[in-house]
């Protein structure tokens, strides 16, 4: 294990140990080898096993089961898809598949029925759904109203998902909306010019009826980040916490800058925020311990003076495909949730068809 050996010693195991880069490093790991990772947010350490199944830690298992939620488990995510975006007041229908583990992006088509810029979605385990779509087939900006139709994408064949009405806003036609997720079962959608709130049964495909629940809502979009239990929304100027067992919308601390410096949900107990900025301009991301909501302080940014960006829930890291810095871009970031940090343009990893994608929407499935 990279020249690192536990002795037994009058009945001690002394377990090799050291941080997260440490441990990424090591070479030559046989299956069962254990690391003790003491660099974390908080003062407990974290006990990791080599099983080498891609999906995990570069190979390695969590074995504190009160720092990695259980829900980390339900579902490992190694394909993320960015449907739509926008370029200089041209939408896209082009849909782009990252493969996780190569950090490899490709162009699938133009799948969806029609453009999408300034939106939001949610996934089922094989369909990614996008909100309000462009009908119309124009560029609608954040403060636009976009109708009420859905659209959708089927992440397992890689092909068109046909609209169905059942799939569509009850309530109204909205511009940039906000949305928050339980897993891949319900998802929540606030903002975007209405205080009403829809909410969309991901496995039976279905938008509900009115629920006579309301939230806030904002000029210029809404954006969150999700947790098992819980989803944290924000306009520019509020923010809003969702219990999802209880269909209950509160007030809260104010999680991000803006609407448009947009979430970064994890499977690790932490969300993350822009810091500051508007449209652009933000340089640093909040980051939120869910399970006590704390701010654990800021980092930086891997790409600066960023927003508008697409953003993927991805298993020990997540993706930023394209964003907003002053021009609409193919800039991209892959950003790890243990370490906090990341590297921006990976060889391979940007949405490459258009010139430009900001204002899209990235979902993912096993």
């Amino acid at each position: 294990m990279a020249n690192l050996k536990a002795t037994t010693i009058t009945g001690s195991l002394n377990i090799p140990f050291g941080t997260h880069t440490t441990r990424a490093g090591l070479t030559g790991n046989v299956s069962g080898s254990i690391f003790l990772v003491t660099d974390t947010d908080t003062s407990k350490s974290k006990l990791f096993v080599y099983s080498g199944i891609n999906g995990h830690f570069g190979g390695w298992e969590e074995l504190n089961p009160t720092a990695t939620p259980a829900f980390y488990y339900t579902n490992f995510i190694n394909y993320s898809f960015l449907a739509g975006g926008y370029k200089s007041s041209s939408p896209w229908k082009d849909v782009h598949k990252t493969i996780n583990a190569t950090d490899q992006t490709s162009h699938l088509g133009q799948l969806l029925a029609n453009p999408v810029s300034y939106s939001s979605g949610a996934s089922s385990k094989t369909i990614l759904f996008i909100w309000s779509i462009n009908t119309n087939n124009i560029f609608n900006s954040a403060s636009t109203s976009h109708g009420t139709t859905t659209g959708a994408v089927n992440m397992l064949t890689e092909t068109a998902y046909t609209n169905q009405t059942a799939h569509n806003l009850v309530i109204g036609a909205r511009a940039d909306l906000g949305t928050v997720h339980k897993e891949t079962e319900y998802a929540w959608m606030f903002g975007g010019g209405s205080t009403s709130v829809e909410k969309f049964n991901l496995t039976t495909e279905t938008m509900y009826p009115n629920q006579n629940i309301t939230s806030i809502n904002g000029p210029t979009g809404a954006s969150g980040f999700s947790d098992k239990d819980y989803g944290y929304g924000w306009v520019d100027s509020v923010g809003v916490k969702v219990n999802f067992a209880t269909d209950t919308f509160t007030s809260s601390t104010h999680w991000g800058a803006h609407g448009q410096q947009k979430g970064i949900s994890s499977k690790v107990g932490k969300g993350y925020a822009g810091n500051e900025g508007t449209y652009n301009g933000g340089y640093n991301l909040r980051r939120w311990q869910t399970s006590t909501e704390t701010n654990l302080g800021n980092v930086s940014k891997p790409h600066g003076n960023c927003g508008e960006e697409n953003f993927s829930l991805g298993q020990d890291w997540q993706y930023m495909l394209g964003n907003y810095d002053g021009v609409q871009n193919n800039t991209s970031w892959k950003f790890t949730y243990a370490t906090d940090s990341g590297t921006t343009s990976v060889s391979g990893l940007a949405p490459g068809v258009n010139a430009g994608t900001s204002s899209g929407h990235v979902g993912q499935r096993s």
